[in-house]
């Protein structure tokens, strides 16, 4: 649990058991009062002052009726806040094992070298030109190698002229054999990236700025959404967890 979420319960504790004793000491107060009318209308009816008693026997009644009315309204209230406290504090709970769970499975993946052919069997593809083969190979060393995704920059126009090949070659070679397109293959390997920076000792305290330029980002906003987007989780929430 965050600082700021135990302040904040310890400050909602606080006031709630304040308001709870103040009533109590009013109730109290109140209890005592009547108790002091009641013996002021024994000693009327002692006295033989009937009609004095019985108005402030009638008053007393009444006034025991709001005391038992408002402990049992603080009763009701007392155990709604304490049903609404505990269901606030078991969805955090939850949310927070449903982090850590992502968390350890990007974790994992990051472990994992992404190899974008890896699931291919070249060998056995009836490929249209020998060379779109070549093309597929090319583009996987552009990746592992010479890890292109982290120009942030980088464009498919400027892959493709790098690969020998044209644009629309190359985003249909993406397409038919990785089942994706360029901008998601690059935010893959850029996810996976900044993965491994985030738990990576030497860049981990590292701000979240220089971590998205570091993966090939223009800027922070756009590393963040990206981020929740392929991870379900925040990279601040990720790099806390993962700690």
């Amino acid at each position: 649990m965050n600082r700021n979420l135990k302040i904040l319960l310890a400050l909602f504790l606080c006031i709630i058991s304040g308001c709870f004793f103040n009533n109590l000491f009013c109730q109290g107060k109140s209890i005592k009062r009547i108790e002091i009318d009641e013996n002021q209308a024994k000693t009327l009816y002692n006295k033989g002052k009937y009609k004095e008693a019985c108005q402030i026997y009638i008053a007393t009644t009444n006034k025991r009726k709001n005391v038992q009315r408002d402990k049992i309204e603080q009763a009701i209230f007392i155990f709604f806040l304490i049903d609404a406290l505990g269901l606030f504090l078991f969805l955090y709970l939850e949310k927070r094992r449903a982090y850590k769970k992502l968390v350890s499975k990007n974790m994992e993946c990051a472990k994992r070298p992404m190899l974008i052919i890896k699931d291919l069997d070249l060998d056995n593809i009836n490929f249209s030109d020998i060379k779109d083969k070549q093309i597929l190979i090319a583009l996987q060393d552009a990746f592992e190698k010479d890890k292109v995704f982290l120009n942030k920059d980088i464009t498919i126009n400027d892959l493709s002229k790098q690969l020998n090949t044209n644009k629309n070659n190359l985003s249909k070679l993406i397409n038919t054999y990785l089942n994706k397109t360029f901008p998601t293959l690059l935010n893959e390997y850029r996810i996976n990236e900044a993965i491994k920076l985030l738990v990576d000792k030497k860049t981990c305290n590292y701000k979240m700025e220089a971590i998205s330029e570091m993966c090939g980002y223009n800027n922070r906003q756009v590393f963040h959404c990206a981020f929740k987007k392929e991870t379900g989780i925040t990279p601040n929430d990720f790099r806390k967890m993962s700690q």
